[in-house]
């Protein structure tokens, strides 16, 4: 069961107003973070690719030390469906069984959360798991292979959600409420620094 975990940090974050992906926590980029949290990963057979666009050399500068896979999405700018269609290429040239993506900017991810998709996936190839908010649901998310030939088609600002959709009654989902907190904006940043500072 092979699983190639892809992290999409492909976006300019022009709401923030700077690049997301480079924002440092606890002495260490949010891209460093979520990648070592997805290195840590030993539930199967896995490998991460991290897919960038803009800001596209300081990302894969800030990841030169770790044993990922770098792949430059060169479309980035239409949005977010350009990166799941370089991933899922990837994934598929990796003769992988599922693909699982992630963000850089959800600060508390864990490697258990990861750890308990993939054992929801359970090797099915029609499966997908995604992440259950509470209120929403979403990344991480989890495709098996059976889906990689849609995710190709997808095209547009939004990610592979709207493909969850569409076998919404099959959705495996793994509870992760704090995936919700995500940092799209400088408020959203000081709002977690602050709550994290005083946690």
């Amino acid at each position: 069961m092979k699983v190639q975990l892809a992290i999409l940090a492909a976006g300019r974050s022009s709401r923030l107003g700077r690049p997301k992906q480079l924002i440092e926590w606890d002495e260490q980029t949010l891209l460093c973070r979520v990648t070592q949290t997805a290195l840590r990963v030993h539930a199967s057979e896995t490998s991460v690719c991290i897919i960038t666009g803009a800001y596209a050399e300081q990302v894969a500068a800030t990841v030169a030390d770790l044993p990922v896979t770098v792949l430059y999405n060169m479309d980035w700018s239409e949005g977010m469906a350009a990166s799941v269609r370089v991933a899922t290429a990837y994934a598929i040239e990796q003769q992988a069984d599922a693909l699982l993506f992630l963000l850089t900017d959800q600060p508390h991810l864990t490697t258990s959360v990861l750890e308990e998709i993939l054992n929801l996936y359970s090797g099915k190839a029609d499966s997908i798991v995604v992440s259950d908010y509470g209120s929403d649901w979403g990344v991480p998310m989890l495709f098996g292979s059976d889906h990689f030939s849609e995710l190709l088609t997808l095209e547009g600002d939004r990610g592979a959600k709207p493909l969850a959709k569409k076998y919404a009654s099959h959705l495996k989902k793994v509870v992760f409420p704090l995936g919700s907190v995500d940092i799209d904006t400088e408020e959203d940043w000081k709002r977690f620094a602050k709550s994290a500072f005083n946690a």
